[in-house]
């Protein structure tokens, strides 16, 4: 070989490792490119784990218990650093903490949550589990009828809310006018009325599950004798000629945090329906588990209610025949109680 070709070799031999460099250092670019990019969007993965979530629900053991069910597994650490419950102790108090974003998932009377709606609150409705837990509480041994209730006085928790509102439907469709025929007096809390009968202050009164039960195990352990007299549940049925179920109460979620946790909210709505059926099927174990957040009401009593709940998880998408039945007979009494309208297809939660 001549000096000349080794000369030309040699060149070739150069370029070749310099291209052989160009391109390695290139594709070093674009790995270190590539990982840099990645960097934010886990960054931006993992922002998407709350800080916090919370769910209000009323006092006592209703559509409450479970939430305690859901509160005490604490099973959303993949979706939120921290589970906070916070009881409402009135209606009104409940629709301020969801008109200031204060909560994000609540129990809610149905029709507060349509309300709600209509009045332009971004939030859907998850699921109805509470079908029923009105009774008229009085002296046991009295059969009473509606006729039986005119002169009387009946006292009512939350006036122009789901006790109120029910109690006076089924007046007028049993031809009695609450104006005329009865005198409702009006009480803040349902607990206030069991220490009204007790001290024979009130003989008749609507109440909702527990304290329909409390009020007759306390009012035996003062020596009255006070029973469930009627079931509304049953006068819903006669009145209407539907099933003896009233789509009472069920979870309201803000539609923000569907858009931003889908996942999240969908597992909730899986917890909400295996608690359900957790609490219908272990009396027992559930009624530890409530006692848990309601220590003033003994476990025995949390027990014995539970059958009294109505529970039933249906998907709000599921219970829209029932729910649309059921606000449009409250209309009857006034367009506004559900905001002037039925709510549109946008009110359901679908899954």
């Amino acid at each position: 070989m001549t000096k000349q070709n080794r000369l030309k070799y040699l060149l070739i031999f150069t370029l070749l490792i310099g291209l052989f460099l160009t391109g390695c250092s290139q594709s070093t670019k674009k790995e270190s490119d590539t990982t840099a990019n990645e960097k934010p969007a886990k960054q931006e993965e993992a922002t998407e784990k709350l800080s916090e979530l919370t769910i209000q629900a009323p006092m006592g053991i209703s559509i409450a218990a479970p939430i305690y069910k859901v509160v005490d597994d604490n099973n959303l650490q993949e979706f939120t650093n921290q589970l906070n419950y916070l009881p409402w102790k009135n209606p009104d108090e409940l629709r301020a903490r969801i008109s200031a974003n204060q909560a994000d998932i609540s129990a809610v009377p149905t029709y507060v949550g349509a309300n709600l709606y209509n009045r332009g609150m971004d939030v859907k409705l998850m699921n109805v589990l509470i079908w029923g837990i009105l009774y008229v509480v009085g002296p046991d041994g009295e059969q009473v009828s509606w006729e039986q209730l005119k002169g009387q006085t009946i006292h009512v928790p939350f006036k122009g809310d789901m006790p109120d509102l029910v109690f006076q439907y089924l007046l007028k469709k049993n031809g009695i006018d609450p104006t005329k025929d009865i005198k409702i007096e009006y009480v803040s809390s349902p607990q206030e009325i069991v220490q009204l009968m007790i001290a024979d202050k009130a003989k008749y009164a609507v109440v909702p599950e527990h304290v329909a039960t409390l009020s007759v195990v306390k009012g035996k352990q003062e020596g009255k004798n006070l029973a469930k007299i009627m079931n509304l549940q049953e006068e819903w049925k006669k009145a209407t000629g539907r099933d003896s179920f009233i789509p009472q109460a069920g979870i309201l979620v803000s539609n923000a945090l569907i858009e931003k946790n889908p996942e999240l909210v969908q597992e909730i709505q899986n917890q909400f329906e295996q608690s359900i059926q957790f609490i219908n099927k272990n009396p027992t174990e559930a009624a530890a588990i409530i006692n848990k957040m309601n220590e003033d009401v003994p476990q025995p009593i949390i027990e014995k209610v539970i059958p009294s709940l109505n529970l039933q998880f249906v998907s709000a998408k599921d219970a829209k025949d029932d729910l649309e039945f059921f606000f449009n007979e409250l209309a009857t009494l006034s367009p506004e109680i559900i905001g002037g309208k039925l709510p549109d297809e946008g009110f359901y939660y679908e899954k």
